[in-house]
């Protein structure tokens, strides 16, 4: 393949990418992809200010929101094509003022497609400030899987400002936030610990291998009696619900709140409106909060992304993914779809381990 470098683009808006060839690109001219809204009470540098470093990719993981961004239903509208997705990914430096050549860093992007390109590529021009280095114990694969997924399980516990000894709920556990959830909040102090989701095997697994002390199938009962069994699994009540899904599981975890429950979503995997009734809310005198890692700054989430880099070097914390070739997208980005269950992660760099 000559004239460019291998790489997954949206050529256009509403379908899958395609494996091809993309141009390589420039570190003195490309501005990465930035986040869409800024925070702090001083006004962002503009993104030419920002310092930028050239990567070679060698793994890149698939998120929901690269599939919205594509299909043209995100809130920043159509992306402008041709275009290459990824918000995130694994690789090693190849120019950069602040970091030696073959230095293996995290990454992430804002929202390729509206001005810049992702991490499916060969190369990719990251911001700075969003790179954490590696440790060499720590394999690519693994270092991908771990990204957003992790850091919003991590920020879900800390604006529900979980106590030791509390007891946690953990909806959509059976997915890749949720599964990520249940191990933090265990190292993080929790007391029991519940998983909630739709497959069996999965919930198995959460028990078995995660840490949770008891699982919750959301097998379509209704509220009420979901509510019962979270009460049940929970020993009483719970103190803390993360949410990936929002719908009826969210209503049914608040009314298996005790006094004071905390509910963080995170998601709208179980849909993305629900009816909420007022009682168990005033009642349990619940507070509802809900957070998307994208409007965090970068040094917030590069604090969280290395805390649960700390556990998963240690051993103490499993993401489980998939790694297919990135000649493989097209199927990859279908199974993304359907909800996997795990990360799916796409190798970039045919020598990447």
């Amino acid at each position: 393949m000559t004239g460019g470098m291998r790489a997954a683009a949206v050529r256009e808006v509403g379908s899958p990418p395609l494996f091809g060839t993309f141009a390589y690109p420039d570190r003195a001219t490309t501005v990465p992809p930035r986040f869409p809204i800024e925070h702090g009470d001083a006004p962002a540098r503009p993104p030419s200010e920002r310092a930028s470093s050239l990567v070679a990719v060698t793994c890149a993981a698939l998120n929901p929101i690269d599939l919205h961004v594509a299909s043209g239903g995100f809130f920043q509208g159509p992306p402008q094509v041709p275009y290459v997705p990824g918000v995130e990914g694994v690789g090693r430096v190849l120019e950069s003022d602040h970091l030696p050549a073959g230095t293996r860093v995290r990454f992430e992007l804002g929202h390729p497609g509206y001005g810049g390109n992702g991490a499916l590529a060969e190369q990719v021009v990251v911001d700075d400030e969003s790179m954490v280095e590696l440790p060499a114990s720590v394999a690519d694969d693994d270092a991908a899987a771990l990204g957003v997924a992790g850091i919003t399980a991590a920020r879900a516990l800390d604006l529900a400002d979980l106590g030791a000894g509390e007891g946690v709920l953990v909806l959509g556990a059976t997915g890749a936030v949720g599964a990520v959830a249940v191990q933090l909040a265990r190292l993080r102090g929790a007391g029991r610990v519940v998983a909630a989701g739709r497959n069996p095997e999965q919930l198995r697994r959460a028990v078995a291998v995660l840490g949770a002390d008891a699982a919750v199938e959301l097998d379509g009962r209704s509220v009420a009696d979901l509510a019962a069994a979270f009460r049940e699994a929970a020993g009483g009540g719970v103190d803390v619900v993360v949410d990936p899904l929002w719908g009826e599981p969210a209503v049914a975890a608040l009314a298996a709140g005790n006094l004071g429950v905390r509910l963080v979503n995170v998601g709208q995997a179980a849909g993305t409106s629900v009816e909420m009734p007022s009682v168990p809310l005033r009642g349990h005198r619940a507070v509802v909060r809900a957070i998307s890692t994208a409007m965090d700054d970068l040094s917030l989430r590069r604090e969280r992304y290395s805390e649960v880099l700390g556990h998963l070097a240690a051993g103490r914390l499993l993401v489980d993914h998939v790694t297919r070739p990135l000649e493989d997208v097209a199927e990859a980005w279908a199974a993304q779809a359907s909800s996997p269950g795990r990360r799916l992660l796409l190798r970039v760099r045919p020598d990447s381990g």
